[in-house]
């Protein structure tokens, strides 16, 4: 919990953020939490600590506006900019390194199976919108205001409603090759 939250932290420090009075970071910090106290089993003191959690969590939930539930599977370096709109399935698996902005929403469609797999260092614009049981590749960007309702491969960026990969760029991000649609 503590590795995974300090490079989340790392995260904000690198973009030159007061990182303790980010309420986004108060959110990611309660999900590390959830999931540790989701690990301790511990007859009467895991009942009372997952109880509590949820209770706290839920608050932080409210006021934050940033809902990162704990059977959400985030991997390390979790960004989010600004604080609100932010709603994660309970059933999403996201990567490492990812980056989301305000009214990011990943989501399922009809069941909690159908939660989209994000890769990683995956970088979400403001108002995007992943729903279903699709694969985000690795080092993907979406647009602003995308609809994303198919997978979309590593190393490209997805943009439109609903989102179509219209770049490819390489690991270092140097060259882009515009695709035809």
């Amino acid at each position: 919990m503590l590795s995974d939250f300090r490079k989340d932290y790392d995260r904000y420090a690198e973009c030159g953020k007061s990182a303790w009075l980010e309420p986004s970071l108060v959110a990611i910090l309660s999900y590390r939490v959830g999931q540790w106290c989701r690990r301790i089993r511990i007859p009467v003191i895991g009942p009372v600590l997952r109880s509590a959690h949820v209770i706290l969590h839920g608050f932080i939930t409210l006021v934050v506006g940033i809902h990162l539930p704990r059977g959400a599977c985030i991997g390390p370096g979790l960004l989010i900019y600004h604080f609100g709109g932010v709603m994660i399935s309970h059933s999403a698996t996201i990567g490492r390194n990812c980056t989301l902005r305000h009214n990011v929403c990943i989501g399922t469609r009809y069941s909690s199976d159908d939660a989209p797999q994000i890769g990683d260092n995956v970088e979400f614009g403001v108002g995007a919108v992943v729903i279903g049981k699709i694969r985000i590749g690795n080092n993907v960007r979406i647009g602003a205001n995308a609809v994303v309702l198919t997978d979309v491969p590593d190393n490209s960026t997805a943009v439109g409603v609903p989102a179509l990969p219209v770049f490819t760029h390489s690991l270092h991000r140097s060259t882009e090759k515009v695709h035809a649609l």
